[in-house]
């Protein structure tokens, strides 16, 4: 025998302690029965000592006494199934004289269960007590092994302890994986996969062969039963669905998950404690300025309609309510955040949930004092023309501005021209704006980059009233009436801009010279010469600006009675422009030139100009060799200016005495840049 089995036996003889063990045969279950072997016996009770007569796991005897009085266990054979609860029955003896007490202690894995503590009086000499079964949770019962110790004592203060130690059999789930391939991190059972839409499907795919189960968790009704690896659920509509997977393996364990298919819920608040909103619905802000929360219990990006307001990957949304947008609709929308989302909600639908939020008060009237903002309209009759400005310095007015284009394809209404076409911020000092349309903020997407103009073709021809806010000055706005109208405009009884009158301003680009290796040389360097590998560099420059190119011919017609002509088409380029070139016609709308002025200690000793002769555009050089004019026996400084000069017609109507008269000119804007070479 054992060392540590004979100490055993020698503790019980002199404490009345006796260590016992009982098992269940793997994997037969909470209630399983099997044959048990006898695997220890320890002395036989000393008589008037308190002792554990049965102990019962789960409706199997675990340890008891045999017809001698010896007490037998069973070690490490009981095998609790995974998650379930273990039901504990004792009987115990205590003896006595006059008052009998027998109490019950319950230890697991050393630590006393308090909850589980009895005692019972009686005044019978011999007490043999049937304890009420109590039952130890699952939540308190891990994988792996442990003991049960349970001690009676009795009145004269002996007490016996008997240890039973047994098995919890640990969960073993499949893997399950989501989509048709078993790739990427498995699955958790027990968890909830959302399909953000009104309609969707997945697929899953298990590691082991079994049956998968979809039932409709409102109705409870099972819709398919598939045995298989790959499991496709088919296209669900809104609603919530258990999908079981019982795998063919009886020893492992059955696994699931809920699908929850629909769009994100919102609530007011900053939780899910709130007034539920339902997609579209309505609600009024308390005032025309301060805050309103939103929540979704999905992470997500939020965005308030034409106003700029944006928040990404937040449950709770703090929505600003402006009070200049008294009497306004605004909308906010939720996008949640779901990458695999996109691939299981069906035909790529919208996932986003929008509320609208009225604000209280009266909104801005129109009139010529509501606003101190001007804004143009530019019109774009087909995909083969060119925006052209309809109207310019249109103010605020309770008057309607009628537009007429047939059929209706591109026209906006914005605070600078200019900057819609071209994207300059020439004359743009009110900047972004929020707009509104009868009493409604437009959504972005009729609004161009920066939120500068409202796209008015994007609504059907009507007449419209039409609110602008600055977002940089919120006491500059807008405030007036436009009717779009699917016609032709009727013909004018006054003057009229000719498409030959104005012409497109030059965009914004750096100009700058390019040496032969890629160096650039730009306004305000200094490049200095000590060496000819130096002076080497200075070869072979070239221009790179923008410059009006020469692209075909254009037709003409000045208005609906007039026969067409053609004119020269010039468009503007930007990239190595001739140097000291010339591009211009006395039909075009833009023209430029270029020259290169090189001085010497502020002496000019050099210049290259355009030729004077109309329609030249083939003169200018390609590319500039400025060592040839620097003379490396005679130090000093060198500087080389470069202009270049853009010119566009431009044309306005001026209203004189209620007439218009046209007024014709050119705008013309200079490029300058100078660097200096210094000879050592």
């Amino acid at each position: 025998m054992k060392k540590w089995v004979v100490k055993a036996l020698l503790v019980c003889l002199a404490t009345g302690t006796f260590l016992s063990g009982v098992s269940v045969p793997p994997a037969m279950g909470a209630g399983a029965t099997a044959s048990m072997k006898k695997n220890s016996q320890v002395s036989k009770p000393i008589r008037k000592q308190p002792v554990h007569d049965m102990v019962i796991f789960n409706d199997y005897q675990v340890a008891g006494l045999d017809s001698k009085g010896w007490n037998w266990v069973k070690n490490d054979e009981f095998i609790l199934p995974p998650e379930t609860p273990l039901d504990i029955d004792v009987i115990q003896t205590t003896y006595g004289n006059g008052t009998n007490l027998s109490r019950k202690q319950v230890y697991l894995d050393g630590v006393e269960l308090t909850e589980f503590q009895m005692e019972q009086s009686s005044n019978q000499a011999v007490f043999k007590w049937q304890v009420p079964r109590f039952t130890i949770p699952s939540t308190k019962l891990s994988a792996g092994s442990h003991t049960l110790t349970f001690v009676v004592t009795d009145a004269n203060a002996k007490s016996s302890t008997l240890h039973v130690n047994f098995q919890v059999e640990a969960q073993n789930y499949p893997r399950i994986y989501k989509g048709e391939k078993a790739e990427g991190e498995p699955l958790a059972t027990g968890g909830q996969m959302t399909i953000f839409g009104n309609m969707g499907s997945t697929d899953f795919n298990s590691s082991v062969p079994g049956t998968w189960k979809l039932t409709n968790k409102s109705t409870n009704q099972e819709m398919r039963s598939v045995p298989a690896t790959v499991f496709s659920t088919g296209t669900l509509l809104t609603g919530q669905y258990q999908l079981l997977f019982l795998p063919d393996d009886t020893s492992m364990s059955p696994w699931t998950t809920t699908v929850q298919i629909g769009m994100a819920e919102l609530y007011m608040g900053t939780d899910a404690s709130g007034q539920k909103l339902a997609p579209d619905q309505t609600i009024t802000a308390p005032e025309s300025s301060g805050k309103i929360s939103l929540y979704s219990a999905y992470p997500g990006r939020w965005s308030v309609n034409g106003t700029g307001q944006t928040l990404t990957n937040a449950q709770h949304f703090e929505v600003d309510i402006p009070m200049m947008l008294a009497g306004m609709t605004i909308s906010v929308t939720f996008e949640p955040d779901s990458k695999e989302n996109k691939t299981d909600s069906l035909w790529g639908g919208s996932t986003s949930t929008t509320i609208h939020i009225q604000i209280p008060g009266a909104p801005n009237a129109c009139g010529p004092t509501s606003g101190d903002v001007t804004m143009d309209v530019l019109m774009q009759p087909n995909e083969k023309s060119t925006l052209m400005v309809e109207k310019a310095n249109v103010y605020s007015s309770d008057n309607t501005v009628k537009l007429y284009q047939n059929p209706v394809h591109v026209i906006w209404l914005t605070t600078a021209a200019e900057h819609i076409e071209f994207g300059s911020e020439a004359d743009d000092e009110e900047g972004p704006g929020v707009w509104a349309v009868d009493n409604v903020v437009v959504d972005s997407d009729k609004l161009n980059w920066d939120h500068t103009g409202l796209l008015l073709s994007g609504y059907k021809p009507g007449r419209y009233k039409v609110n602008y806010y600055s977002k940089r000055d919120p006491a500059k706005t807008w405030c007036g009436y436009i009717q779009v109208i699917e016609d032709t405009p009727p013909i004018p009884a006054s003057q009229s801009c000719d498409p030959g009158d104005s012409g497109m301003a030059p965009p914004q680009a750096p100009m700058f010279m390019r040496g032969k290796e890629g160096k650039e040389f730009r306004d305000g360097d200094l490049v200095t010469v000590e060496s000819d590998s130096d002076l080497a560099e200075l070869e072979n420059l070239q221009l790179i600006s923008t410059y009006a190119e020469r692209t075909g011919t254009k037709k003409v017609r000045e208005s609906r009675k007039a026969s067409a002509y053609h004119m020269p088409k010039y468009e503007w380029k930007y990239g190595e422009n001739a140097i000291g070139a010339r591009q211009e016609h006395s039909s075009a709308t833009i023209s430029s030139e270029n020259r290169i002025e090189i001085y010497y200690e502020g002496k000019e000793i050099t210049a290259i100009k355009p030729s004077n002769r109309d329609g030249d555009t083939g003169n200018g050089l390609e590319s500039l060799d400025i060592s040839k004019y620097i003379d490396r026996q005679q130090p000093g400084k060198y500087e080389i200016k470069i202009t270049n000069i853009l010119s566009n017609k431009a044309c306005k109507l001026v209203t004189r005495q209620k007439r218009s008269v046209k007024k014709t000119d050119v705008d013309e804007r200079k490029e300058t840049i100078t660097f200096t070479v210094e000879v050592k």
